[in-house]
């Protein structure tokens, strides 16, 4: 299964959904000073938590271009270990190919969102501007098919004439020029090193200026300026900085994501330069420091061996959030993705969401809770090239109001944490009379400490509800959830939870026979409509025709009820009140940076646990694979290399690929880990992009008797989707799934069924829709296999 890249659901998934509470915000992220205010005016430095007596957990170097000793910085232990200096080197690119003559300034190249080159594959996350992009507006979107576009036409020479120049090492004949021209392969360098680069490439500084006709230079110069306007690091201009600027997302030697950015100010004589290095986030998420540091002026300078004095250090609440990339549904049912400010975002999100009359202190409670929801599923739609889409699978948004829009910015940067991180949470419409816990409902789903079930007395006053459902409508909705049987002879409840809500139903007639209320509510929904079965708090009776139910709330009941905070608020409670009220395990405030902002092109920010065992960096033994585990695994690497290993070995015995040169495996050490890395679920036990796995903790994968099929199907993904790039989803989905067992059958002729659209297997509205869904895709592709077709022929 694969969402991002791809993805095993757990034998016993959740299902999705369920009303996510309205909030809403809109923006007003306004320019700190105007264009031409630089660090320059004030000797710069970056800033610390002061009040809190903790420095930032984001490595910066700050300098004067022209006196060596005005410096600041902080974090030394990561601003001094060689990385990949990634989308940094576009610029470098740039210069040699326009040098080189392979391209000049009048060049154009419409970009194609996700290409493959030299086997490996390039994904573009920018905005499209449905139109060609020039050499410039390439480096400042940081498009990385223009520039892997050059690998057939620019002379490794000619790179490495201009890398050299600028102070980089040479790209050696085995390296790759695609990836080494985005900065994925290659020598390392620090990101301290980063600012004199940039110096030299524009001749700004001391330092001997790269070479380079005025043309040249003039085209750099103009992608630099677009890259701090309206490009990768736009933060920049929102804060009111003038600056030259490129950021980059690589991964450190450990595996963890680093977020970077170099910029000089002001843009049009530079005096200063500074670079951010943000671990767990990306690069717009390192402009985003940068900018709010910048604006601050002077501050008091941090030692540059400091290091945080714990996990989660954050800055000053200042902080800004990076745009929300939104996938809005068009009539045609296509996608038109959008950039949006967060409280904008927001602000849509209350209107589409909420209680359009409650009390400003519900609305701002909402606020801080869709926000947060925002900003910890940020990597939801990160394969389809946005962060949140704007249905119930994410959350609804509409024209944002005066009410919204006031709440937004009344609550801007405002989170719910657990330990730093925006925390995994949820919200309904209605209760009623008692919330309830997310593991309920989702099996595997984060409890935090101190939000069990809860008796909601705003709540429980409001009337209950009354539907009866005819039994054609139940029997086809279980039958779309994947269950199977021709007649349904009787509903029963088996099981009720702790809050009263219906835990197991059996569905005589069907197979399986038991199903999760949670399941069963949502496949009646989808086909006779959401009002049928409002919760899962109800009781049935049988009809002449159907079923009659008589329930109370309205959706899922986990975390913060919409209508339950509006009562509280009537009441005179404030934002504060209720949200300690629903989610008392729970702080409020700005969170990490790093946490704060992921592009969908980057992983989510992962932190440490101190609960657990920290992963240990990768084996530098295990060329072939590189293993990250948590310190308390250790003991099952040699036992997880030769799976792994095996696995490969046996799906490129059977389908003939070409595996890739290594691989990288991560291991997360908690269920929460795996969800910021990956923006999946917690039902989902792997994700694959392109040659990097990522999975659930070893406990849960054994626990649940799925580790060894987990394994194969995403090695078979890593293996086999590029060479199935093109196809539809579904291809992709049933060959990870044929070749995840250790002996596909070529025998078997599965029955027709009609083979599953991308939306489903991308948006499924239940868990029992998704198996459906991977089922049909795996049928389908079985069934091409006994047809005689090969493996990487199947459309």
């Amino acid at each position: 299964m694969t969402w991002r890249g791809g993805a095993l659901a757990l034998a016993m998934m959740a299902a999705i959904g369920g009303t996510h509470a309205p909030t809403s915000a809109k923006a007003s992220a306004s320019a700190k000073a105007t264009a031409d205010r630089t660090v320059g005016k004030q000797s710069p430095s970056l800033r610390a938590d002061a009040s809190a007596g903790k420095p930032s957990a984001a490595a910066f170097f700050v300098r004067s271009l022209d006196n060596p000793r005005d410096r600041r910085e902080a974090r030394a232990d990561i601003l001094d270990t060689p990385v990949l200096p990634g989308s940094i080197v576009k610029a470098v690119a740039l210069v040699a190919a326009l040098e080189d003559g392979v391209i000049d300034a009048d060049s154009s190249h419409m970009c194609r969102r996700t290409v493959t080159v030299d086997g490996q594959k390039f994904v573009c996350a920018h905005p499209d501007v449905k139109r060609a992009l020039s050499p410039a507006e390439a480096l400042a979107y940081s498009c990385n098919d223009f520039f892997v576009s050059l690998a057939p036409r620019l002379s490794r020479d000619s790179l490495n004439k201009t890398r050299l120049a600028a102070g980089l090492a040479p790209i050696t004949s085995g390296t790759l020029m695609a990836p080494a021209l985005v900065g994925l392969a290659g020598p390392r360098t620090s990101p301290r090193a980063l600012i004199d680069v940039m110096a030299r490439l524009v001749g700004a500084g001391k330092d001997q200026p790269v070479p380079m006709s005025a043309a040249t230079r003039a085209v750099l110069l103009d992608g630099l300026r677009g890259a701090a306007d309206y490009g990768t690091a736009s933060a920049l201009k929102v804060g009111g900085i003038s600056a030259l600027a490129k950021t980059g997302s690589i991964l450190m030697p450990s595996g963890a994501a680093l977020g970077l950015v170099v910029a000089l100010t002001p843009a049009d004589r530079p005096t200063h330069g500074i670079v951010v290095a943000a671990p767990g986030g990306a690069g717009v998420d390192a402009a985003a420091i940068a900018a709010d540091l910048l604006s601050q002026g002077t501050a008091a300078p941090v030692a540059p061996t400091q290091a945080p004095k714990a996990p989660y250090a954050q800055l000053a609440p200042s902080v800004p959030l990076a745009p929300i990339r939104l996938g809005r549904t068009l009539t045609d049912g296509k996608t038109r993705v959008e950039t949006i400010p967060v409280d904008d975002y927001i602000a849509q999100v209350l209107a589409g969401e909420g209680q359009p009359r409650a009390g400003d202190a519900a609305q701002q409670a909402l606020a801080i809770t869709a926000r947060t929801f925002a900003m910890a599923n940020r990597n939801r739609h990160r394969r389809e090239g946005f962060d949140l889409c704007d249905t119930t699978h994410c959350q609804v948004v509409r024209a944002a109001t005066a009410t919204t829009t006031r709440a937004a910015q009344a609550t801007s940067g405002r989170l719910l944490l657990n330990q730093g991180q925006p925390a995994f949470v949820f919200y309904s419409a209605s209760c009623g009379g008692r919330t309830e816990s997310a593991s309920e409902v989702w099996p595997g789903a984060i409890d935090y400490a101190g939000t069990p079930s809860l008796h909601d007395d705003a709540d429980e006053s409001e009337p209950g509800w009354e539907s009866d459902v005819r039994v054609p409508d139940i029997e086809r909705a279980l039958r779309t959830a994947g269950l199977r049987g021709d007649r349904l002879r009787d509903i029963r409840v088996l099981t009720r939870n702790k809050s009263n809500r219906v835990s197991r139903v059996r569905v005589e007639g069907f197979t399986p026979a038991e199903i999760s209320g949670h399941e069963f509510r949502m496949a009646v929904g989808r086909v006779a409509g959401f009002q049928a079965i409002k919760s899962t708090a109800f009781e049935l009776t049988r009809t002449g025709t159907g079923y009659h139910f008589r329930g109370r709330g309205f959706g899922h009941g986990v975390g913060l009820c919409v209508i339950g905070a509006g009562n509280r608020a009537s009441r005179g409670a404030t934002a504060d009140d209720i949200l300690k009220f629903y989610y008392p395990g729970l702080t409020i405030g700005a969170g990490s940076p790093a946490a704060l902002s992921t592009s969908a092109a980057s992983p989510a920010p992962v932190g440490p646990d101190p609960r657990v065992a920290p992963v240990v960096p990768v084996s530098p033994v295990a060329t072939d694979i590189a293993l990250a585990l948590p310190g308390n695994d250790e003991r099952d690497r040699g036992t997880l290399l030769s799976l792994i290993r095996k696995s490969r070995d046996d799906i490129v015995k059977v389908t003939g690929a070409i595996p890739p040169a290594g691989m990288r495996v991560t291991v997360h050490p908690t269920v929460d880990s795996f969800g910021r890395a990956t923006g999946q679920p917690w039902w989902v036990s792997g994700a694959t992009d392109g040659a990097a796995i990522d999975l659930l903790p070893l406990t849960t994968l054994r626990q649940q008797g799925q580790l060894d099929r987990t394994i194969r199907h995403e090695v078979a993904h890593a293996l086999l989707d590029g060479a199935l790039s093109k196809r539809p989803m579904w291809v992709r989905e049933g060959a990870a799934a044929y070749f995840a067992s250790p002996s596909p059958s070529r025998s078997a002729d599965p029955a027709r069924v009609k083979c599953p659209a991308d939306a489903e297997l991308l948006r499924p509205i239940s868990a029992g829709a998704q198996r459906e869904a991977y089922a049909r895709a795996e049928a389908c592709f079985a069934r091409a296999i006994a047809d005689g077709k090969r493996w990487d022929q199947i459309k």
